[in-house]
């Protein structure tokens, strides 16, 4: 009996090991498959846009206008990412002005740019959420109203310009971030309802690459896009790289899309992180330590990581920093990006 018991145990303690081995074999094989994959990838020609805020470039102390202007021809971006801020273009209630929204999609038309318009309430760049000063906040349901109302107005005053490609419904809608109440998830797909009555232009949905599911707004959206930050910073737990692979990205899209989306007709990257993350308004940051917290190499390094990744359209983030920071002697970074938009 002892024998016996002795005999299974070896036997176990064998199987143990060739499991053991085969899982090691299978974790290689995965290693070298996406190693491969991703210098496939690395290979691949890519189109790259860009976001652009206006109001962030004011911030900065730029001329907006000025600063667009060498974005389409100093640049070349042939892409481009604007927002219809709710606080902008709708002054009074029933009052809408879209004169200087108007003027950067004008200027984009006459250099064959394609737009890509955000609308609805969150929008990209700090706070995100903007209301016109009219607006009371204390009533969900009269806010929620008015910016539908809001949305139909933006897309039939667009809906005919051929500049405006893609429309994109609000900024990562399901992550809380920036100054914003929280996400109705009933509400956002009233207004992908709305536009996709109103328009046959391809609806774009956004989400973050690294903290939410991305599956209900892959299901809702004709196009789906993903933030890739690389280094982020916190007030109470300082830097944090992400120690992410570009594996991830392609595997969570991979799944998300084939089980829930199969309808999805293009994955995107929305905002590539090209410049530094701060805790404070960048301006009051010092400049020697934005560089430090993000060289030149970081830019180029980000830019292999989101090539390998594999989705065909890549939109960078940052190029008001990247001519803010060029007018305080470091045009570095500019012209590096320039060579990306040939």
């Amino acid at each position: 009996m002892k024998h016996h018991l002795s005999k299974l145990y070896y036997q176990h303690e064998h199987l143990k090991i060739l499991l053991f081995l085969l899982l090691l074999l299978l974790v290689i094989i995965l290693i070298i498959f996406n190693s491969r994959l991703d210098q496939i990838n690395l290979a691949k020609p890519v189109t790259f846009g860009l976001s652009y805020s206006p109001s962030y470039a004011t911030a900065l102390g730029l001329d907006p206008k000025k600063t667009y202007q060498e974005i389409l021809k100093d640049l070349n971006v042939k892409n481009i990412r604007l927002a219809a801020n709710w606080n902008e273009i709708n002054p009074g209630d029933n009052e809408y002005d879209f004169t200087d929204l108007d003027y950067y999609i004008s200027e984009a038309g006459k250099n064959n740019v394609n737009v890509t318009l955000v609308i609805g309430y969150k929008l990209f760049r700090w706070p995100e959420c903007r209301a016109p000063g009219w607006l009371p906040l204390d009533n969900t349901q009269y806010r929620e109203d008015k910016q539908l109302e809001m949305i139909k107005e933006v897309v039939e005053y667009y809906e005919d310009n051929p500049t405006v490609k893609v429309w994109q419904v609000e900024n990562e809608p399901f992550l809380k971030f920036g100054i914003c109440p929280g996400a109705d998830r009933n509400f956002v797909k009233k207004e992908v309802a709305t536009v996709k009555a109103m328009s046959a232009k391809p609806i774009l949905m956004t989400d973050s690459g690294e903290l939410t599911s991305w599956i209900t707004p892959m299901k809702l959206g004709d196009y789906f896009g993903t933030t890739l930050y690389r280094t982020v910073q916190d007030k109470f737990i300082g830097r944090f790289d992400y120690p992410l692979k570009p594996w991830f990205y392609r595997l969570k899209a991979k799944i998300v899309k084939n089980l829930f989306a199969p309808n999805n007709q293009k994955l995107l990257i929305t905002e590539l992180q090209e410049e530094p993350w701060t805790t404070k308004f960048i301006a009051e940051t010092p400049v020697a330590q934005q560089i430090k917290d993000f060289p030149l190499q970081t830019m180029k390094d980000n830019i292999i990581f989101a090539k390998k990744v594999g989705f065909p359209d890549i939109y960078l983030w940052g190029v008001e920093w990247w001519y803010w920071i060029k007018t305080k002697g470091y045009p570095e970074y500019w012209e590096y990006a320039k060579t990306l938009f040939k």
